[in-house]
Order: C-alpha cells, then sequence, then structure tokens
C-alpha cells in the first residue's frame, strides 16, 4: 500500500466498506463458506486479512469462535466498531505472523494472498497455518485466476456507491506486467453538502498458481482437497474460472 495518513486510511475502510455490496458478496459466497464450516472438525476459525471483518461477522453468526486479523489498524478499527461480536477477536496483524491457534479452519479470502511478495512468503504461510489446525483442520484460499486470459491484459472499472451523506466513486486500474499485476485504486467521495474528498491507494498483485499453492501445501504437509473456479462450487479451469479457491487439510 502507498504511505499515507491515518485519515486517509480510516476513509478508505469506510470507502472499501460501501463498495464491496456486503450482501450481495455474501449471497455468492455463503454456500462454499457454510460447507468449509461444517466440514472442519470444529468451530475455531481463522480470518487472514479480514479486512472490515465482513466474514468474521458472518463465521461468528454461525457459531464459529473467530479470530480476525489484518495488518492495516484502520480496517481492525472499523470492524470493531461496525462488526463486533462476542465471540470474535480482532487483531492487527501480519498474515506472515498468524496467531498460534489452534484452528479448525482457516480463511483467507478477497485475493488477499496475492499481497504476498514472495513465493517464500507463501511457504511461510501454508506452513504457519499447517502447524496451528487441528488434524483434519482445514484452509481455504481464494485468489483471482490470473491465468485467464481476460485477467492477462490490462482494464479499468469505475464503481459507485452511496456514502451515509454523500456518494462515492471508485476507479480501478489493473495492469498486468509479466506475474504481477500493478493495481491503482482512486476514491472519489462527494458530500450532500457539495464537498469533496479524494483518497488513493496502490499495491502489487502476485499471479499466484494452483500449482504455486499446491506445492506450499505439499511441503507444509497439508493435502489437498479441492479447486474450484468460483464460489458455486464449479470445478477449475485456468482458461475460464473467475477465481481460484483452493481447500487444503491437514491429514
Amino acid at each position: 500500500m502507498t504511505c499515507q495518513e491515518k485519515g486517509s486510511f480510516q476513509r478508505i475502510a469506510q470507502y472499501y466498506e460501501v463498495l464491496a455490496n456486503a450482501r450481495e458478496r455474501l449471497r455468492r459466497e455463503s454456500t462454499l463458506l457454510r460447507d468449509a464450516l461444517e466440514c472442519a472438525p470444529g468451530s475455531r476459525v481463522l480470518d487472514l486479512a479480514c479486512g472490515t471483518g465482513l466474514h468474521a461477522l458472518w463465521f461468528a453468526e454461525q457459531g464459529a469462535a473467530v479470530t480476525a486479523t489484518d495488518v492495516s489498524d484502520a480496517m481492525i478499527a472499523y470492524a470493531r466498531h461496525h462488526r463486533p461480536h462476542e465471540h470474535i477477536t480482532y487483531e492487527v496483524r501480519d498474515m506472515r505472523t498468524p496467531p498460534d491457534g489452534p484452528w479448525d479452519l482457516a480463511v483467507c479470502l478477497g485475493n488477499s494472498l496475492s499481497l504476498l511478495t514472495s513465493e517464500a512468503d507463501v511457504r511461510a504461510v501454508f506452513a504457519k497455518i499447517a502447524r496451528s489446525l487441528v488434524r483434519n483442520g482445514q484452509f481455504l484460499i481464494q485468489i483471482l485466476n490470473y491465468a485467464r486470459p481476460e485477467v492477462q491484459e490490462p482494464r479499468h472499472r469505475i464503481e459507485k456507491g452511496e456514502l451515509p451523506e454523500g456518494s462515492l466513486v471508485a476507479v480501478k486500474s489493473l495492469v498486468p506486467v509479466g506475474n504481477v499485476t500493478f493495481l491503482s485504486l482512486g476514491f472519489f467521495a462527494e458530500s450532500t453538502g457539495g464537498g469533496f474528498d479524494t483518497a488513493a491507494e496502490t499495491a502489487v498483485l502476485r499471479h499466484w498458481s494452483s500449482e504455486t499453492l499446491a506445492s506450499a501445501a505439499r511441503d507444509a504437509s497439508l493435502a489437498p482437497l479441492a479447486f474450484y473456479g468460483g464460489f458455486d462450487g464449479s470445478d477449475y479451469d485456468a482458461q475460464t474460472s473467475p477465481d481460484l479457491i483452493a481447500v487444503f487439510s491437514k491429514h
């Protein structure tokens, strides 16, 4: 992420929330997530890179005891304020140093794993999660399918949303170069009183493949259970699937 003032990060947390379309996202994702929770040996859940706490609260409402972590103190502050729950513990923590557990289910959603800067970091996350999972515990990851031809071309998207006292426009640009994609987000907010606010964020997204994830899991003694191409549970296809969702288990 770019270096910004703390207030900018706080605004970005709010802006992410507006654009997340939480109800539609949970409608789309909840069936697969519920299956993962039901197949886990227990209800202790670790939510890595939890953002504004959308999934953490959903898991807690299903009866799970959730520890949700994110490297951004602004995201955690937003989650604590807007999505508190007696069975959620929010922590500011890098996904490369997850809490020890034990966990029955660990999840890393929202393409967050692609923010890791090296394959060594990916392998370190797998190794640490594997050590903290109970027997038959599961690790579920969702990233974009970077093998899909459309994702290998530059693309831009404009999204709009409503703020409590105004409106929001976000301009999202993704420019792939080799094995990474440069992400740029520009937020433009207009209040009902005519005032304006802007904030920006950039990131470099690594193009992790199913082979990379499978290799990291194998080295961590995690067994592959499934590779899905979307939250509808469809099989992963490198040419057509929008997502790469991988589920691994500790035996």
